[in-house]
């Protein structure tokens, strides 16, 4: 059963992504417009913030917004997002890493496919 809206939901997951990105709460409050004593009390789970603040949030974090606010029933999806966002937060702090990224996406699958074999390959030598 899922749990839309609650603020401890809301709290325990916005606690694990403020983790995740390496900001402090006063760097998010600022990111979307609060006061730090408003993200505070998000955190504490005392108040519970508009959907735009969580649009914001989601959007900074790169997850859905249901990520902050729903309880998530499935390990894999937890790891699909905790990969995603963390390449999303790569991504805005190395621009280099960016520009590669944005090369493999806009690559046809052949190409795409050709570069997974060559990866795979450089990985193999690490090991």
């Amino acid at each position: 059963m899922t749990n839309i809206g609650n603020k401890e939901t809301l709290a325990k997951n916005l606690a694990y992504y403020v983790e995740r990105c390496g900001k402090t709460q006063k760097e998010l409050a600022e990111i979307v417009g609060v006061a730090a004593t408003t993200f505070n009390d998000w955190m504490k789970a005392k108040k519970y913030p508009r959907i735009d603040r969580i649009e914001m949030l989601a959007n900074y974090f790169g997850i859905q917004k249901s990520d902050l606010i729903e309880e998530k029933i499935t390990e894999e999806q937890k790891n699909d997002n905790d990969t995603l966002a963390s390449i999303i937060v790569r991504m805005r702090a190395d621009s280099e890493f960016r520009s590669v990224v944005e090369k493999i996406y806009n690559m046809e699958s052949v190409k795409l496919n050709g570069v997974n074999q060559m990866l795979d390959t450089l990985e193999a030598f690490g090991k």
